[in-house]
């Protein structure tokens, strides 16, 4: 499971080990808040969390779906959307995107949204990215196994509905 990498705040090293992360199991559901970030969520029921500092990550009830939440070094969103690539790139290889990047609004944030294939660790995944413009820019990182995407979409979309800027 991925947490953040011990040589700076705000980046996320996806091949630490997941025996090193404690996560807690939630049976009806929590609200959780990134303060850095000007956010909150609710995790689904049955979902479990991870808060470690600056980054917050969320695994379905079966640890097929990982999400990971963190406030990256830039300090807008215009900047974080840019240097996205990079970062990625650092842990997924074979980085391959599907369709095209799309830039909207989420319940009133700035959005940017990305989605692909890569390997991490030998494994082959689907990863997606989103970008959120809140009090400070919010990289959301999505991952699973190709197959257990789907048997996860709709707590996850449940998820995603759910996150809205506070303060």
């Amino acid at each position: 499971m991925p947490r953040a990498d011990s040589l700076g705040a705000g980046r996320v090293n996806l091949s630490e080990s997941a025996a090193a992360v404690t996560p807690v199991a939630v049976q009806n559901g929590q609200t959780f808040t990134h303060p850095d970030a000007g956010v909150q969520f609710e995790l689904p029921k049955g979902w479990k969390a991870k808060p470690d500092g600056e980054v917050i990550t969320a695994s379905s009830a079966d640890d097929g779906l990982q999400v990971v939440f963190w406030v990256p070094d830039e300090a807008t969103f215009d900047a974080a959307v840019k240097e996205l690539d990079k970062e990625l790139s650092k842990t997924i290889k074979n980085m391959k995107t599907e369709g095209k990047p799309t830039q909207d609004t989420h319940n009133g944030m700035p959005h940017y949204e990305e989605a692909g294939t890569g390997v991490v660790n030998g494994a082959t995944i689907a990863w997606s990215v989103d970008v959120l413009g809140a009090k400070k820019p919010l990289i959301i990182l999505t991952f699973a196994a190709p197959n257990l995407y789907e048997k996860n979409a709709e707590a996850y979309d449940r998820l995603i509905m759910s996150i809205k800027k506070i303060g």
